[in-house]
């Protein structure tokens, strides 16, 4: 007399090929992840090597839709740019104000107006208000552009969704040091990295159900 033939696993077969599909999906996600963090990476080392811009053309290549983050450019802000107000931020365990300015465009651009980050005021180390020092609008700026989607109060009419972090200013704001922002690409470093892993517990799952079963077809004697 044979013993009944165990019945297929369906419960734990369709367990399995969703657990596999998940994980094969998420490194296949990673993979393209990857890269684009070489492109983004590519990218940027050519821009922080890249000769200024005039702001008007990338501007426009902007509001048709590209991406000019990272992008050098060189403005000349126009009569009417807003005096400088201050945010505070932390560094190396002291606040310390930012000097942030409104920018006024040439007429006829696709924008009118642009925040500029000026730097650190060195005199407001320590400090925990805003300083209340006065300092002249922003003139011929240069330097990288960072997008901020709301980088101008409410109510500007064409705002630039972008913050020109300024790196050299003419004439230069006294007690102003330009100061770049972080380094883009270390928040790329773990971009994509993460594939091998997920590929791995696709093979773990798919030798969990394969040893599962050679278990129901072949049980001990």
């Amino acid at each position: 007399m044979t013993s009944e033939r165990p019945r297929f696993p369906v419960g734990l077969t369709f367990a399995a090929i969703v657990v596999i599909a998940i994980c094969a999906a998420l490194g296949v996600w990673q993979l393209g992840r990857a890269q684009w963090k070489a492109h983004q990476l590519a990218r940027i080392a050519a821009l922080k090597t890249a000769p200024p811009q005039p702001i008007g053309p990338v501007l426009a290549r902007s509001a048709a839709g590209a991406d000019q983050s990272f992008a050098r450019v060189a403005v000349t802000c126009q009569a009417g740019s807003a005096q400088t107000a201050y945010k505070l931020v932390p560094e190396n365990g002291d606040w310390i104000a930012r000097a942030r300015a409104v920018c006024r465009l040439p007429a006829g651009g696709a924008y009118d107006a642009l925040l500029v980050d000026r730097g650190v005021l060195a005199a407001s180390r320590g400090l925990t208000t805003a300083p209340t020092t006065v300092l002249p609008p922003p003139g011929e700026v240069t330097g990288v552009l960072f997008h901020q989607a709301d980088a101008l109060p409410a109510g500007a009419r064409r705002p630039a969704p972008y913050v020109l972090v300024a790196e050299r200013e003419t004439p230069a704001p006294a007690g102003v040091t330009p100061t770049p922002y972080p380094d883009t690409a270390s928040n790329l470093e773990y971009v994509g990295t993460y594939a091998p892993t997920w590929f791995g517990l696709a093979v773990v799952a798919l030798c969990f159900y394969a040893a599962m079963l050679w278990r129901r077809y072949h049980p001990k004697q």
